[in-house]
């Protein structure tokens, strides 16, 4: 997937970044503006795309906030959807989701359960989604040359599809990660094998990402016996974390190597594992 040097990025994994690839770099003090969000990710924002492949998630998802399931693995709102909210945007309609959709402010590309390394297994063999970055980036491309060709044939096309000029001025955001490390665990690897593996997943992972406490998560704690000298003050299972801050330790040397790389980029790193 390649932006162009006029593209806003938002990455995260577990975390957000920041970045603003423009021409000439303007730091605004007023509030940001975009015309649309493009996100890639995971369950942590997902908005419809499994639900819509795979069927719907169900009850408690949903009923805090929309009394319903709506496509989202949580029982309210995701950070995505806040993001938008912010930015005075409506929730992001899921690429995959034929039914009431309008992309006009951008798409949703995440499905709960992704992988930036694609995964060799069906959904009901691993629980992990077939629909890996590299398949989110491929849907985007060609999201983003199909919706302009459709959009020329004007009516209502025009009040569904985002403009041309949107691509270049939104904000694209990336919420990734943490299943490569805990499909390891979940493949009975050890930390060491998993750890061994991190290299490669950072180095298919081009943009900037950021890895939350996975001992911490639930369905990981659940699934993978721990011993109870590896569990720390917080309740958490040490070793897994260890790996994400591995993880997190490759992550900041490829951060700084994108600033020289993107000279015209301003990269904003927001720490969520701490």
């Amino acid at each position: 997937m390649a932006f162009d040097g006029s593209s806003i990025i938002v990455v995260a994994i577990f975390g957000f970044f920041l970045v603003n690839l423009t021409s000439s770099l303007v730091l605004a003090k007023g509030p940001c503006q975009f015309p649309a969000i493009f996100n890639f990710g995971d369950s942590n924002s997902d908005t419809g795309g499994l639900s819509a492949a795979f069927g719907q998630a169900p009850p408690p998802n949903g009923m805090s906030y929309f009394g319903h399931p709506a496509g989202r693995y949580c029982d309210g709102r995701l950070v995505i959807d806040f993001l938008a909210e912010s930015l005075g945007l409506p929730y992001l309609s899921a690429f995959l989701d034929s039914l009431g959709t309008n992309f006009t402010h951008g798409a949703n590309f995440a499905t709960a359960g992704s992988t930036i390394r694609p995964q060799n297994t069906t959904l009901h063999q691993s629980g992990f989604s077939p629909i890996s970055l590299n398949v989110q980036f491929y849907e985007f491309h060609d999201f983003h040359v199909r919706s302009q060709i459709v959009r020329k044939r004007g009516g209502v096309y025009e009040t569904i599809l985002p403009k041309e000029e949107d691509f270049s001025s939104a904000l694209y955001t990336f919420d990734i990660g943490q299943n490569d490390l805990t499909s390891g665990y979940f493949l009975s690897m050890s930390v060491d094998e998993v750890k061994a593996y991190v290299p490669d997943v950072l180095n298919q992972f081009r943009t900037i990402i950021k890895a939350s406490p996975v001992g911490c998560l639930p369905y990981v704690m659940e699934r993978i016996p721990v011993l109870p000298g590896q569990i720390d003050r917080y309740g958490c299972a040490s070793p897994f974390n260890e790996v994400a801050q591995f993880f997190n330790h490759g992550l900041k040397k490829t951060v700084q190597q994108l600033r020289k790389d993107l000279p015209h980029a301003a990269i904003t790193y927001v720490d969520v594992y701490s």
